[in-house]
């Protein structure tokens, strides 16, 4: 944009941007830890298949001829490379992002692959597209070489049948569409250099059909029927999986909305709830958003919701304030809320949460023997009066289920979940 032009657009606001103590990614190491771990099978998995391939390789031209040699050799290079261009081609295909694609395609001066791979031509019948059945093609080749490398011969035979196929390709793309899918063309040179490499090798043997029959040739078609439809049927499962991921981020986006999340919340049940209601508490007691959690000390939900109250908190800053209303499921059990509200009242605010986290993580099987050697003072009144408190705030309300999660006082949407909750930090309600 010339200078004068952007001096009369713009409204003289710049943003500047600092770093500050705070800067960086939120959850950086353990991002960076998936990634690496992804990293780490991605290797595996290539170092695996190229073991394999070099066992397979060795395997078939130990004891050849240097001239069968070379020809297995570059039959195969040729037929990996183009099982990777149609990899490619199949990722455009499903709008995934390629570097690679993307640079292949910007070869050209008109680089979008995507008008042709997009076009209606794109497709055998409307139901296959050509990047699949490239794929599934180059994939039993290179099947083919390395597990019945007596097969190269059919593999020849056919593989003249693919060649009018470029022809019409190129047409296509020169008359038709005026538009050059480059992956396409590296497609239609590795077809003609795969034949001419069969015909200097002496792959393509027309006296051998007469001799060995079409039996070879059936059982090579075959193998490229099915592998093209295993290809045609698992590329709307993927597409599937992609479609669900854009609209999980969409769902996230409106969920975010403070908007929508005061509309669906107050929609909820209300539950009165104040800072009276229970001793165990921890966070920001002056924070606007408030959580009342219902708990049962011996519920595995429960335990698992703890968890996420405790990352929540660590990854806001304890920016919000948490308390625990506990139940139980039988009158037998009342003691282990006592002795959970005895420690609680022994400690200061910020160690409740260690006291809950070490509860779930290792009490819960020893049951009331967990508390032995913890010196509570169990007959000190003030036990007996919080334990009350508990059994009337859960008489009073009528809740049953737990966990059950309110926020300031309001029932927490089913379609949230309580990491959401670190988007209302500031909520005002």
């Amino acid at each position: 944009m010339p200078v004068a032009k952007f001096v009369e657009a713009w409204t003289g606001i710049v943003l500047l941007a600092e770093s500050s103590e705070k800067s960086g990614e939120p959850d950086y190491k353990k991002h960076r830890k998936t990634a690496l771990i992804d990293l780490l099978k991605k290797v595996a998995f290539f170092f695996a298949s190229g073991f394999l391939l070099l066992i397979a390789w060795f395997n078939h031209i130990s004891g050849n001829s240097v001239n069968q040699f070379f020809g297995y050799s570059i039959m195969l290079s040729l037929n990996l490379a183009g099982l990777y261009i149609s990899w490619l081609l199949l990722l455009k295909q499903m709008h995934i992002d390629s570097q690679y694609a993307d640079k292949i395609c910007s070869l050209f001066k008109q680089k979008d692959c995507n008008n042709v791979l997009e076009s209606e031509a794109a497709k055998l019948f409307r139901v296959f597209g050509w990047s699949e059945i490239g794929f599934g093609y180059f994939l039993t080749n290179v099947l083919i070489l390395l597990l019945a490398p007596a097969l190269i011969t059919s593999i020849a035979l056919l593989n003249i049948l693919t060649l009018p196929y470029s022809f019409w390709s190129v047409w296509y793309q020169k008359a038709k569409a005026r538009q050059w899918c480059v992956l396409c063309l590296i497609v239609q040179v590795l077809l003609w250099a795969i034949c001419i490499i069969d015909w200097i090798f002496g792959y393509i043997q027309l006296p051998a059909l007469l001799t060995k029959g079409l039996i070879p040739l059936l059982i090579v078609g075959s193998c490229y029927f099915a592998f093209i439809l295993l290809v045609n049927l698992l590329i709307p499962k993927l597409n599937t999986e992609k479609t669900m991921q854009s609209l999980k981020q969409s769902i996230n986006s409106i969920q975010a909305d403070e908007d929508v999340f005061l509309a669906l919340l107050k929609k909820q049940p209300f539950y009165e709830t104040n800072d009276c209601d229970s001793v165990i508490r921890f966070g920001n007691p002056d924070s606007k958003l408030r959580i009342t959690v219902f708990s049962n000390p011996y519920c595995n939900p429960c335990a698992k919701m703890h968890k996420k109250i405790e990352e929540l908190i660590h990854r806001i800053n304890n920016e919000i304030s948490v308390q625990y209303i506990l139940s139980s499921f039988r009158e037998n059990l009342n003691s282990t809320n006592k002795y959970l509200i005895a420690s609680c009242l022994e400690v200061s605010d910020n160690a409740v949460m260690q006291i809950l986290s070490d509860w779930f993580e290792q009490g819960k099987q020893l049951k009331d023997d967990y508390f032995k050697n913890l010196s509570l003072k169990m007959d000190n009144p003030q036990i007996e009066v919080e334990f009350q408190k508990h059994e009337a705030w859960k008489t009073k309300t009528q809740i049953r289920a737990t966990p059950t999660i309110l926020v300031n006082g309001y029932k927490l949407p089913d379609s949230y979940k309580i990491e959401d909750l670190h988007y209302f930090t500031n909520l005002d309600l």
